[in-house]
This record gives C-alpha cells, structure tokens and sequence, in this order.
C-alpha cells in the first residue's frame, strides 16, 4: 500500500460529488460528470463499492461499482474507477483495485467484471498482467458516442474483464507475483501475427486460425485520435476485426507483453501448461 493512503466509503452527499468530481478530471470532462453524485450516493446507500482515494488528505481517485448478474451468477459490476493522471506508476491504481476485490470477497463475490477499450495497451497490460483478468468478450460501440478528452470522435468498442477473484493467477498477482508475456516465447510456441503495426503506423490485419496470436497495440491512441481520426478508426476497425475472430474460436487474451503485444491462446492451453 503506498504511504498515506486512505480509501474511504462515500457515506454522504459531499463525498459523493468528492467521487464524482475527480471522475470527471480522470476522463478530462470539465464540469461534465460521468455519473450524477446523486446516483453515485444512491448506490453507496443500497450497499454497492464507492470509494474515494485520499492521498494525504487530497483525493485523487474514486470508483463505482454495483452488484450485478450473469448466467454465472452474481458479480460486482465495475462501472468507473480511475486515479488522477499525475499519480499514474505510483501504485495507486492497482492498490484501489486490491481494495476493491478484498471488499468483493468480503461481501461473497467471486468476480469483478468491468468494460475497457482495447486500444489502450497500458490499461490491458494492467488488467492482464498486473491483476490476472481474463478478456474473452467484445462489445461494438458498447456506449456509443461520448463527449470527453479521451474517447472523442472514435467509436466506444469495448472488453470486458473478468476477475476471478479466488483463481490461482489472481491470488498470485495480489501477492505481487505476476510477469509480462514472452514475446520470443510466444513465437517459439508458434504464436502467428493476426495483427501488427506497420513502419507508417497504421494496422496490418492477417486472416489466421492459429492457435497461439499475437495483436500488437498502436502507440498512444489517445493522441492519435486528436491528431490522425481516421487512422485512429482504422486500428479501431482492425482490432474489432482481431479480437472478434479470436473470441469466436474461443481464444481469450492471456497474456501482454512490455511493449504492449497482446497473446491471445485457449484457456485451457494456458492452465495445463501453468
């Protein structure tokens, strides 16, 4: 846990607008909140996760989440959690996570799924590696337009994570215990290219069926997306077309490399190879 960290349950109405302020700052949406305050305290009053990260007193991160269910049974539905971008590296981020699933657990809840877009490496190399979620499912245009500093002008596709909470990989990276995927092992077991970055920066698609892909990520499609839009819907466009085709062979996202190259394999594969 880093120093001076305090994790506080909204309670009341002022911590609420607490939360969903800082929301607003992580997702650069001015005065535009991501969710009214008075949702966010409705559901701290009906017994569902929402915190505030302090930070020496200041905060700088929340998150929200509600109980939900699935034909697999009853989860916490992650709905927005973010920390502050001047704190990114510092461990807060996966720190309010581990909050999270020890709340989770506490509360008989086996799993933490959440949405994110698989454009941004980063955040699938910490969903992936740094908390042991497993990506298996994709969802076109899942909120459809949004009007914020990060995912403007581009169409909302988006994964969802599922945390397993009690299962071996996830314990293991509670415990600090996690490592990035072997690029040069992946080839070696004979991963194929479903989907690169080409010298101009713009996507190469490969139709495959092999067993073990690999999907390499753009740099930096936040930027790209103010900078170039229609090369950023170009990735937006081949990676719907990567990771679909693989989830319908039954391939899930298992493993990311430091440079940001996504290993996509059946997870039984990964489980009797350990």
């Amino acid at each position: 846990m880093p120093t001076g960290v305090d994790f506080e349950f909204v309670r009341t109405e002022p911590q609420a607008r607490a939360a969903v302020g800082v929301l607003a700052a992580v997702w650069l949406r001015g005065s535009d909140e991501p969710v009214k305050p008075e949702l966010a305290l409705a559901f701290a009053h009906s017994g569902n996760y929402v915190v505030v990260v302090r930070k020496q007193g200041e905060v700088v991160g929340a998150a929200i989440g509600f109980r939900g269910a699935d034909v697999d049974g009853p989860h916490l539905h992650s709905h927005i959690a973010g920390i502050l971008p001047q704190y990114r590296g510092s461990g807060l981020g996966y720190a309010l996570k581990q909050h999270q699933r020890s709340w989770a657990l506490q509360q008989g809840l086996e799993r933490v799924v959440w949405t994110f877009d698989p454009l941004v490496g980063r955040n699938t190399y910490f969903n992936v590696v740094k908390l042991g979620a497993a990506l298996t499912t994709y969802y076109v245009n899942f909120y459809g337009a949004m009007r914020d500093g990060i995912n403007s002008g581009d169409e909302t596709d988006r994964c969802l994570a599922t945390w397993r909470l009690s299962s071996s990989g996830v314990v293991s990276a509670a415990a600090g215990c996690f490592s990035p995927a072997d690029l040069g092992q992946a080839r070696a077991d004979g991963a194929v290219e479903a989907l690169c970055r080409r010298s101009d920066g713009g996507p190469e698609l490969a139709a495959t069926d092999a067993a073990i892909r690999l999907i390499q990520t753009p740099k930096d499609i936040v930027g790209l997306r103010q900078t170039d839009p229609a090369l950023a819907h170009a990735w937006r466009v081949a990676m719907r077309q990567a990771l679909t085709a693989a989830f319908a062979d039954g391939l899930e996202v298992v493993g990311v490399t430091r440079d940001l190259w996504y290993v996509l394999a059946a997870a039984d594969i990964v489980e009797s190879t350990g």
